[in-house]
């Protein structure tokens, strides 16, 4: 299995980078990263076309959106495109505690299934921490092609099966700088950094009844 993190954008609502917000000493994506990579054979991490971004584990490789501006539905579009396996786990770098007996769940859900997301307590999909085949990327180009932003509509097209859970802590975002500032008081280290201007791209919705 591939995971595809997303670290394009740069934060609109947190005014700073989230991919280099800092976590006791690394950043935000490195963070992510190291619980990431020992799960995967595969490890993509998506960014905006020319995003400035270093990133150490020689295992990780770079894929960029194809065009940029288009929100997370493009990056998960380029990371399928260039997975090497047909199973995909999209990561938002802003969720920053990988909940593995959630993505083992969501991993034994897939039989069948075109995409396997979760949904929590009140009712709203987590795209960002879901499961994609590569099958679907012509019906993602098809959405982007119409002007699509949304990674929802995608869901009716597919076949997709969910996957509850109820403590709504389980998937974390960190969207906003009080997000990231109660972030870190929770984990008791790390510091907040200056916010810097920029965009980003992740979010919850509440779903639509899905097809599957």
């Amino acid at each position: 299995m591939t995971a595809i993190v997303l670290a394009g954008g740069r934060g609109r609502r947190m005014r700073a980078d989230k991919a280099g917000l800092d976590v006791a000493g690394r950043t935000l994506l490195e963070h992510v990263l190291a619980q990431v990579e020992p799960l995967f054979d595969e490890v993509l991490v998506s960014v905006s076309p020319g995003q400035p971004l270093s990133v150490a584990p020689s295992r990780v490789r770079l894929v960029e959106d194809e065009r940029p501006g288009l929100g997370p539905l493009a990056g998960i579009l380029a990371g399928l495109k260039a997975a090497r396996n047909e199973a995909c786990m999209a990561v938002a770098c802003d969720i920053p505690d990988i909940d593995v007996p959630l993505l083992r769940a969501l991993a034994g859900a897939t039989c069948g299934s075109e995409i396997t997301v979760p949904v929590g307590p009140a009712g709203l999909y987590e795209p960002l921490f879901a499961l994609y085949r590569r099958s679907i990327v012509p019906r993602i180009e098809t959405l982007l092609a119409a002007g699509e932003r949304s990674i929802l509509p995608l869901f009716d097209r597919c076949r997709t099966v969910v996957v509850g859970f109820e403590d709504a802590g389980r998937v974390r975002n960190l969207n906003t700088r009080a997000d990231y500032e109660s972030y870190l008081r929770s984990i008791g280290r790390g510091r907040a950094v200056r916010p810097r201007g920029g965009k980003g791209r992740s979010g919850s919705r509440r779903p639509k009844a899905p097809k599957g």
